[in-house]
């Protein structure tokens, strides 16, 4: 299953009980296939390998947005663990 990056915030359906699911702007996701190519095409995210680019490369993200992305992502979660260690 594809990792993407979602670049603007839309509904992510995961085929799952959850059925769509709100994604924000920077979020590194992994869904199935067929969704990964619906939001890349749609300009609401970039795979993050080029291996699951069909189009090898036109929807891929450059690797520095990917280790920007990952490193807030890793933030937050730091951010988010001490918040809960607060309470």
């Amino acid at each position: 299953m594809p990792k993407i990056l979602i670049l603007e915030t839309c509904i992510v359906n995961y085929r799952d009980d959850r059925g769509g699911v709100a994604e924000e702007a920077g979020a590194l996701i992994t869904v199935d296939a067929e969704q990964a190519r619906l939001l890349t095409t749609h300009g609401r995210a970039l795979y993050t390998s080029k291996g699951d680019d069909a189009t090898k490369g036109r929807y891929t993200a450059p690797a520095d947005v990917i280790k920007a992305a990952e490193a807030i992502a890793k933030e937050a979660a730091k951010d988010a663990a001490k918040s809960g260690a607060d309470e």
